[in-house]
């Protein structure tokens, strides 16, 4: 972790780990070749908004090891009969983590998308082509003309599923549905074992 300061070439603050870079490549052969800081490519061919990389790319590892962590933990619970349908309401911390979870993996996706988009940058193709160069002609007003409509109607589709969601939510399950009957010729599901066949 750092803080680093892109017009001074320094980290105001940082927790590195001693040597890493070295361990790395002594665990990894296939790294033979030098790794060059920023500090050896000219100016013009560094990424812009260093800061937003580095945050960005820790943001998404971090929240891939916290998903894990949590799966693993999920795992745990339910080997433990932690989740079982009688006791799984005292897992309050867990269902948090969960609810927690949920908008995590858009979070980290988006964070990805940031750091290649915005490290790979100022090329479009790296050591070929340069953004600059293969920017688009088309007028500004056509492309906020377009990019206008795609927000508006994904703003409804939005809108329209929280609305549906939340209705269906309050509502909750019918409980006084009868179960559906199964054919005399079908074989009887019984949970996490496989078909039985109905005798009689």
């Amino acid at each position: 972790l750092a803080l680093p300061d892109s017009q001074n070439q320094l980290n105001t603050w940082e927790l590195e780990v001693p040597y890493g870079l070295g361990l790395i490549l002594d665990l990894n052969p296939i790294l033979q070749k030098p790794v060059l800081g920023l500090k050896e490519y000219a100016p013009a061919d560094r990424p812009p908004m260093i800061p937003l990389i580095y945050y960005s790319f820790r943001l998404m590892v971090g929240i891939g090891f916290f998903l894990v962590a949590l799966v693993l933990v999920s795992v745990i619970q339910w080997l433990r009969g932690k989740l079982a349908d009688q006791v799984i309401a005292e897992q309050t911390w867990l269902m948090r983590g969960w609810l927690v979870a949920a908008p995590l993996g858009y979070l980290a996706v988006e964070s990805g998308w940031i750091v290649r988009e915005v490290g790979r940058q100022p090329w479009t193709v790296y050591g070929m082509i340069r953004t600059s160069d293969a920017a688009s002609h088309i007028p500004a007003s056509d492309v906020l003309g377009s990019l206008s409509v795609f927000a508006v109607v994904y703003s409804i589709l939005f809108v329209s599923a929280l609305y549906f969601a939340r209705r269906i939510l309050i509502q909750g399950p019918n409980l006084n549905l009868p179960a559906p009957s199964l054919a005399a010729n079908q074989p009887e599901l019984v949970p996490d074992q496989r078909p039985v066949e109905v005798e009689g």
